[in-house]
């Protein structure tokens, strides 16, 4: 038990001390730190004004576009000018757009939009909306209509909808909801894949170093090779841990420090009822995911004899984490396919997959426990198998890949 936590120890200190993790820890906190104040980051750079000019000789239209100024543009302040003063201010950026509002002879409202760059088109059926309204009330006063019966006139038909599905619980989510779910979903999956891919790469290249330097064979006279493997997988799993644990930590300062609500709601993005299971799917799937990819490296990296097939017998797992990855990043928008649902259950691409259907109500629990058990027991079966193989192959130094497999497979067949 001594030689384990020595084991253990070593390798914990030595990976939390060197360069490469003290940097990448430093950049994801820095990351941290700005999204949770991208708000403040856009208001330093954005020196535009916010203003909008208003060109029309009737006072009732500009009164009403400044009591909807909300629905128009959030936060711009209106101001009254001619259409020569809304160019000029235009051309030297005092004025960010213009609406010129005019009343023909037959009290019809044109509205035209100027600016600089193209109109979108949501502004444009944004002030369209606005006029319509307005040249309601002035038609209905032309014809002496009273507010009852205007409101009458103006009246719509009330429309519902009715899913008939007893398993979906969350069967309505705002476009605002979704929109966080999206945020959390690319945000986890590309810091999952970044964690997976360098902690299982740091595994594989130590043993494969310690082979091809023969230190291995120092070490094992004073400490059993199950022991070994076991200390080293778990030394680096700690490590993965205690970096996630300082991203959780300063994402939580940040969460409780900054006005993230706040920023959220600017940005139209809101928390719902799934997010709760969103997260803690994805803290699974990120330690299924870690434990999963650490021991196939480990066993990879016991069967190569030299430093220079690292990246040839790296080349299997390096696959499946891709081939998870980008079918979880294409999926996002549209993760009711049969082929997600059927990704979502094959161990080592399942921790990538599942994180992403876990952003829908169309998720059942018993798929994310079927899921979460066929990758644990990968996890014990992967485990078995480099216990075993770490101790045929660790002293063996068979030139190229496949002949170290050959090795493993004749040495369980003479046994």
């Amino acid at each position: 038990m001594d030689k384990f936590i020595s084991t253990f120890k070593l390798t914990y200190i030595n990976k939390v001390t060197t360069k490469s993790f003290q940097i990448f820890t430093i950049i994801v906190i820095v990351l941290i730190l700005a999204a949770s104040n991208i708000n403040k980051i856009i208001d330093l750079f954005d020196h535009s004004t916010n203003k909008v000019g208003v060109v029309t000789n009737n006072n009732q239209i500009y009164k009403a576009i400044n009591e909807q100024s909300e629905q128009l543009d959030d936060g711009a302040k209106y101001v009254k000018v001619s259409e020569k003063a809304a160019r000029a201010g235009i051309e030297k950026d005092k004025l960010d757009k213009a609406f010129v509002i005019s009343v023909t002879e037959k009290q019809k409202i044109k509205g035209k939009i100027i600016s600089k760059d193209n109109v979108d088109a949501k502004d444009k059926q944004k002030l369209t909306t606005l006029l319509t309204t307005i040249q309601t009330q002035l038609t209905a006063a032309n014809f002496n209509l009273s507010q009852s019966e205007l409101k009458q006139l103006q009246s719509e038909s009330k429309v519902t909808t009715e899913v008939i599905d007893s398993t979906k619980e969350h069967s309505d989510l705002t476009e605002a909801q979704k929109g966080f779910n999206m945020i959390i979903v690319y945000a986890g999956v590309m810091l999952m894949f970044f964690i997976i891919i360098n902690y299982a790469g740091q595994v594989a290249m130590e043993i494969a170093t310690e082979k091809t330097s023969r230190v291995i064979e120092m070490i094992i006279t004073s400490v059993s090779p199950v022991t070994h493997i076991l200390a080293k997988i778990l030394g680096v799993i700690a490590v993965a841990l205690s970096q996630i644990a300082i991203f959780f930590i300063v994402g939580l300062i940040c969460f409780f420090a900054f006005d993230i609500q706040d920023m959220l709601k600017g940005f139209k993005v809101e928390p719902n009822e799934l997010t709760m299971q969103l997260i803690i799917v994805g803290v699974i799937s990120l330690l299924i995911g870690i434990l999963s990819y650490i021991i196939l490296a480990a066993i990879l990296g016991s069967i190569t004899s030299r430093i220079e097939d690292i990246n040839q017998a790296l080349m299997p797992m390096t696959l499946l984490s891709l081939i998870g990855f980008y079918i979880a990043l294409f999926s996002v928008m549209n993760p009711n396919t049969l082929m997600v649902k059927i990704a979502s259950f094959v161990p080592l691409v399942s921790p990538f997959v599942m994180f992403v259907r876990a952003a829908t109500p169309d998720v059942t629990l018993w798929e994310i426990a079927i899921s979460v058990i066929l990758s644990i027991v990968t996890i014990f079966i992967l485990l078995w198998i480099a216990v075993r193989s770490y101790k045929d192959t660790i002293l063996s130094f068979d030139k190229g890949f496949f002949n170290s497999i050959k090795r493993i497979f004749e040495r369980r067949k003479v046994k």
